[in-house]
């Protein structure tokens, strides 16, 4: 009888470890409370990304901050996170956005003088089709590059959010790689906490984040659901 119970309470736990052998985050481009953040976090979310920069392509020059961006980080570490991440959808495509050189160190400085403890600034490459924001393989290329340069520049850890077929639309090319030794978060909706759907582009093997539902609704906000496998 104690040889069993001793069983059943190591299946038991090995189960519990089983079923906690993975990680998973949430983003949002909106304002979002310390309750609701709290909330998701209670619900076993462990990661929050944040938006912080928008395009803003209908000013000039385009290219801002989000103005929520300082909020949201204070909510999220006030609800108890301590690892919070970025991502910037830049301005991109038009004479009027700003340098990405400028779009970048803006961004940064912002994080720098109001002491934000930033893990990664996620560039958000996709299609805006309002926008209009990636015209040709190109000259998307060349932005992209500049993108690179700048946030090397930075000193800050980052990464790329593309899917493989917007990477296909914008770029032309999927074997062109901007940087393969940064980590990509791609979007893929099927709610499936896996990245066995994941295919190959831009030369990244292996991902690091999956979103894998987006526009959700509970805890009083919306949110994109991420995996971290």
């Amino acid at each position: 009888m104690f040889a069993k119970t001793l069983l059943l309470g190591a299946l038991t736990l090995l189960s519990a470890t089983a079923t906690q052998a993975y990680e998973t985050g949430l983003d949002v481009s909106a304002l979002t409370s310390t309750s609701s953040w709290s909330c998701a976090r209670n619900l076993g979310y462990d990661y929050p990304i944040i938006r912080c920069w928008f395009e803003a392509y209908g000013q000039n020059p385009g290219g801002a901050l989000d103005k929520n961006c300082l909020q949201n980080y204070k909510n999220a570490l006030a609800a108890g996170y301590s690892s919070v991440d970025v991502y910037m959808f830049p301005c991109s495509g038009r004479s009027t956005c700003k340098s990405p050189d400028t779009q970048v160190k803006e961004l940064s400085s912002f994080i720098d003088s109001n002491g934000m403890k930033v893990g990664r600034i996620w560039l958000d490459v996709e299609i805006d089709p309002a926008a209009n924001n990636w015209p040709s393989p190109a000259d998307a290329k060349t932005t992209l590059k500049a993108y690179k340069t700048a946030l090397d520049a930075s000193g800050k850890s980052w990464g790329v959010y593309a899917s493989k077929s917007q990477w296909s639309s914008i770029i032309g090319d999927l074997s062109w790689e901007l940087d393969a030794s940064v980590p990509l978060w791609y979007p893929h909706y099927d709610d499936v906490l896996s990245f066995d759907d994941f295919s190959s582009f831009g030369g990244w093997t292996k991902p690091t984040i999956k979103q894998y539902s987006g526009s959700v609704t509970f805890c009083s906000a919306g949110w994109d659901r991420n995996y971290y496998g």
